[in-house]
């Protein structure tokens, strides 16, 4: 074999799958397309650097987070596209073992997951903050918990949407949008 020649067989032994847990089903996830990706990298980046001074951290997938890790429940996880975490006492190198106070789900191809399976767990969970974004329509969904449901609020593209658990920090969605094209 030459050295130009690909190592297929075993360049696959060490990828690691992604995947979730939720209940006793194992939900698969499969490569997200480059609009995801790039409201990904929009959106964290912002968060990033409008958080810098807060004591809290901003964390992008893929990242295993366990929310009901406090109820006895290590069994769940899941990968928020993007997550804040203020209680650094929760975070080890490659999982946070409780509920962040805000995460955001980048919708893709398996949209209920994100829209049903994720907001029903995040909100038993205790989430404060669950937004989804839909990057095809330039929807945002905002979900606040307010006495343990959440009250939903949208927003477009060209709106600069705030965060209700950290007051003063702000989401500029005309400028994650920007460059995605149609």
């Amino acid at each position: 074999m030459s050295a130009a020649e690909p190592l297929l067989e075993e360049s696959y032994d060490l990828i690691e799958p992604r995947f979730e847990r939720i209940g006793r089903t194992e939900y698969a996830m499969s490569s997200p397309g480059y609009k995801h990706q790039s409201v990904l990298l929009a959106v964290g980046a912002q968060l990033r650097e409008k958080l810098l001074t807060s004591g809290c951290i901003t964390i992008i997938a893929p990242f295993d987070v366990h929310p009901l890790f406090e109820k006895g429940d290590e069994y769940t996880l899941v990968q928020p596209d993007v997550f804040i975490i203020c209680d650094r006492s929760k975070l080890q190198d490659k999982r946070y073992n409780g509920v962040p106070k805000f995460i955001i789900e980048i919708l893709s191809t398996n949209r209920s997951h994100d829209m049903l399976t994720k907001l029903n767990l995040y909100e038993r969970s205790g989430v404060s903050e669950y937004w989804i974004i839909d990057p095809e329509e330039q929807i945002i969904s905002v979900m606040e918990l307010i006495d343990g449901r959440y009250v939903i609020h949208a927003f477009s593209g060209n709106d600069e949407v705030s965060l209700a658990s950290f007051p003063g920090c702000t989401v500029d969605f005309k400028k994650v949008f920007e460059n995605l094209g149609s």
